[in-house]
């Protein structure tokens, strides 16, 4: 055993058996890391040890993945947390790291590896999602003993400073894109009409919902007895294909507002009042609508028709969270209202707007969608 340095690199070189043994080596970017494993292997040595608990597998991180998944992952992450994780790993860490072996992955690797995503276009905020997932894959496999440490454990995620405010979208923008999806011409056969879709932005917008909320949502979640609730029932979301349990895990009941309530009202009238266990906002077929799909053939062409520049049918929900601030409702019932959690998330993400609500009239949030129907229908006449 041995602890040399070669260039700006410290290589640490040992052997499992005696002289006849095939020679091992590992690089350290730092002389004390190099130490620590040069005292590690000694140690493992004299008590007979020296084995993967202590060098790590020969098994490949691909393959490693494939086991962790189907003992891990698939049994206790949900559906939603399962889709986001397959896409960083197919995309961004099996085709970097997937043929390198466990024992071989080091602080120097993570460091190239960082650099080859920045180098192959990713965003901070991907690079560090994807070191976050591999740095919880490799501490289970110091758990399964197959590394002795976690060589990402403490690294630091790269400095990424978001946008300074959020961009909600006024009531008459709003307004302007549903204009353009009612006005539209008319659908092929077998297509539904738009006027569901129109009544979908109007709950995204002003009830606040995420879209996978939305798409899951029942007939019984917003009438009663057909008539429209009180308050809107949020049980399920949609991720990808499979039918969850909402963000945070948590169901939550928000205040229906009187103008959304009496489109859905009149929307329910104009399916022929459909049974309360059918989806809302369905697909031509009765199924849940496809997140993509209707962004694309319904969202993208609204967009433009009212001359709006893109933005995710998600950043919809922050004009709900205005309105309510604007109102004067206070932080913990606006984070209750669109379902966070922890109310100091909703006062730092919002807290630009409470800043500026301080001047602004207060302007409940029925009102202020009622005047902004009555503008639109002011304009088109």
């Amino acid at each position: 055993m041995s602890v040399r340095k070669r260039g700006d690199r410290w290589v640490v070189r040992w052997r499992e058996g005696g002289r006849s043994s095939p020679a091992h080596q590992k690089t350290f970017t730092r002389e004390k890391d190099a130490r620590r494993f040069d005292t590690a292997i000694r140690r493992a040595k004299d008590l007979g040890r020296l084995s993967s608990e202590v060098i790590g597998s020969e098994q490949t991180v691909a393959a490693f993945l494939e086991e962790w998944w189907e003992k891990y992952a698939r049994a206790l992450l949900k559906p939603s947390t399962l889709a986001s994780y397959a896409y960083v790993l197919d995309r961004w860490i099996v085709p970097y790291l997937g043929r390198t072996r466990l024992r071989d992955i080091s602080r120097e690797t993570v460091d190239e590896y960082r650099a080859q995503l920045r180098t192959a276009g990713a965003g901070t905020p991907t690079i560090n999602r994807a070191l976050a997932i591999l740095q919880g894959v490799l501490q289970r496999a110091v758990e399964w003993r197959r590394l002795p440490s976690n060589p990402l454990a403490g690294t630091v995620r790269l400095a990424h400073v978001r946008a300074a405010s959020i961009d909600a979208r006024e009531p008459e923008r709003v307004e302007a894109i549903r204009a353009a999806i009612l006005d539209s011409a008319p659908l092929p056969t077998g297509v539904r009409f738009r006027r569901e879709d129109a009544a979908l932005v109007s709950v995204l917008a002003y009830e606040g919902l995420r879209p996978g909320e939305a798409f899951a949502l029942q007939w019984s979640d917003v009438l009663e007895r057909g008539l429209p609730r009180a308050r809107i029932r949020i049980a399920r979301g949609l991720s990808e294909r499979d039918v969850t349990t909402p963000k945070s895990a948590r169901a939550r009941e928000p205040e229906l507002f009187g103008p959304v309530a009496t489109e859905l009202g009149e929307l329910y009238l104009a399916l022929g009042r459909p049974d309360p266990r059918t989806l809302v906002f369905a697909d031509s077929k009765g199924g849940h609508l496809r997140r993509q799909n209707w962004r694309q053939r319904i969202w993208i062409p609204a967009l433009a028709a009212a001359g709006e520049p893109y933005f995710r049918p998600y950043d919809l929900r922050h004009t709900c969270a205005t309105l309510l601030i604007y109102e004067g409702r206070p932080v913990t019932e606006v984070a209750a209202h669109m379902g966070h959690a922890d109310p100091g998330f909703t006062a730092r993400v919002y807290g630009h707007v409470f800043r500026d609500a301080g001047d602004r009239r207060c302007v409940p949030i029925d009102q202020a969608i009622a005047m902004a129907r009555t503008l639109a229908r002011t304009a088109e006449a």
